[in-house]
């Protein structure tokens, strides 16, 4: 058993203890098996952690640390009864504000343990100096977690992980080198998540791609660009399938988007393939693509994925999807497009980009006295073809403060007769125009809409 999360061990032995109530039988049964009496948590009694020893037999251990304000043992007491039983701890996990004496338990190896997750605070009583885990033996650790922790990592020797998880826990000869020599003497590694870290960047590992074949989610947050690019060159995983990103500080947002996820691109399309339709939403700093979870797809659902990109940059994100989605040509594909007063929708570049998309099905405009009357105008336009711009558009969301009811009309009935009348192919979806006024409150009197040109708007097929 492995903790991922604090509370779970409590959780657990109170799903234990509630079982031992259904029947005499069911208390008899658990009792007397070992494996399911791992759990040893500082937020139960004493007596409880006592009878879980007896009951565990020699069994490997899980053991929780957790919170002093949330234990219901002392943490010495806990400590002097888990101690001497350190030959079986498999599972170490400790949560912030620990008291300090739990660190000297690991200064020194610890063969049999193979997870270990670390949370503190900069006030915790956690060694400033950094922490030598297991005296550097921790080749043996396959779950590796912590957060607001220090540990020396040039004494240290990671071979084999399964999961790597850091934030805010730089320093102390944290390097890009170290990073993905880890993860090259990890080819089993099953999930990458780094937050809220900084380390020296320059690199002398070779420029080929890491196989990570098991690779399942990557995440890189509040990292500065030139950490995050790096770090995606060098990893090859076919078989990903969350990848969530959130840089900071880049400095050219298009070769950042570009060639960090070029490696990626075919995955993303081939997973859309796969799954057979999936949803992008766009907004002013951030990109979301992700495929419906199928039950029955395997663990880990084999027909799924998301990705995650946050810049601040609207045009390099449209640039992005604009070539990994081939135009947006692709089966089953549904774009959302979020256009606030950050985009600058005017920009020509971006509404260029916009008419070119296929699979738009639904844009949202709002905050800015021009996002509306351009989408509106973007949507009027039929650029000499037949078939109007943002062909697959269902819902149109704009802030009616700025735009005027006669526009909308004229904009319906140029794309509805022009398809008509030019001989389309294909038919118009119904299109659901929501206007709203952004502003709930404010002191001057609302605008309202002309209710003649509502019922010529509704009147309107389609």
């Amino acid at each position: 058993m492995s903790l991922e999360w604090k509370g779970t061990c409590k959780l657990y032995m109170e799903s234990l203890y509630s079982l031992r109530l259904v029947s005499r039988t069911w208390r008899d049964i658990l009792d007397s098996t070992p494996s399911v009496w791992v759990v040893l948590t500082s937020t139960f009694p004493l007596t409880v952690n006592q009878a879980s020893i007896t009951r565990s037999s020699g069994a490997p251990l899980t053991i929780h640390f957790g919170d002093m304000n949330d234990s219901s043992v002392q943490p010495d007491e806990f400590i002097e009864l888990v101690g001497p039983i350190r030959d079986r701890w498999k599972v170490v996990c400790v949560d912030e504000d620990a008291v300090p004496t739990v660190w000297n338990y690991l200064t020194s190896p610890a063969p049999l343990l193979e997870t270990v997750r670390l949370r503190t605070r900069p006030m915790s009583g956690a060694p400033r100096q950094g922490l030598e885990l297991l005296g550097g033996e921790t080749h043996s650790i396959r779950q590796l977690h912590l957060y607001g922790f220090i540990v020396h990592w040039d004494r240290c020797t990671f071979r084999g992980l399964k999961h790597l998880g850091l934030a805010s826990a730089d320093r102390y000869g944290l390097t890009m080198d170290m990073i993905l020599n880890i993860l090259a003497e990890s080819p089993n590694l099953e999930s990458l998540y780094i937050d809220l870290m900084k380390f020296p960047v320059s690199t002398s590992f070779p420029l080929h791609p890491i196989y990570l074949p098991h690779l399942r989610t990557i995440e890189l947050m509040f990292l500065p660009g030139n950490i995050v690019f790096p770090l995606l060159r060098h990893i090859e995983a076919p078989n990903c399938q969350m990848i969530k990103i959130q840089a900071e500080n880049v400095r050219n947002n298009d070769e950042w988007v570009g060639e960090s996820m070029g490696s990626f691109e075919p995955l993303l399309r081939k997973m859309h393939e796969k799954s057979g339709r999936s949803q992008l939403d766009v907004s002013p700093s951030y990109v979301d693509w992700k495929t419906p979870f199928k039950r029955g797809s395997g663990k880990h659902g084999c027909c799924s994925f998301e990705v995650q990109i946050r810049i601040f940059s609207f045009i390099s994100l449209l640039r992005w999807i604009e070539r990994v989605v081939n135009g947006g040509d692709l089966e089953g594909l549904e774009m959302r497009v979020y256009i606030t007063g950050e985009n600058r929708l005017p920009d020509p570049e971006i509404t260029s980009i916009l008419g070119r998309f296929r699979n738009v099905t639904e844009i949202y405009a709002y905050h800015g006295p021009e996002n509306g009357r351009e989408v509106v105008r973007l949507l009027s336009d039929l650029d000499d073809s037949p078939i109007p711009l943002l062909f697959s558009l269902t819902v149109l969301h704009i802030d009616y403060e700025y735009i005027a009811a006669e526009e909308i009309l004229l904009m319906l009935r140029t794309r509805l007769t022009a398809h008509t009348n030019k001989g389309g192919r294909s038919q118009l979806p119904d299109l659901d125009v929501v206007a709203e006024l952004a502003v709930e409150a404010r002191p001057e009197p609302i605008k309202s809409l002309d209710f003649a040109t509502i019922a010529q708007i509704r009147a309107i097929a389609g």
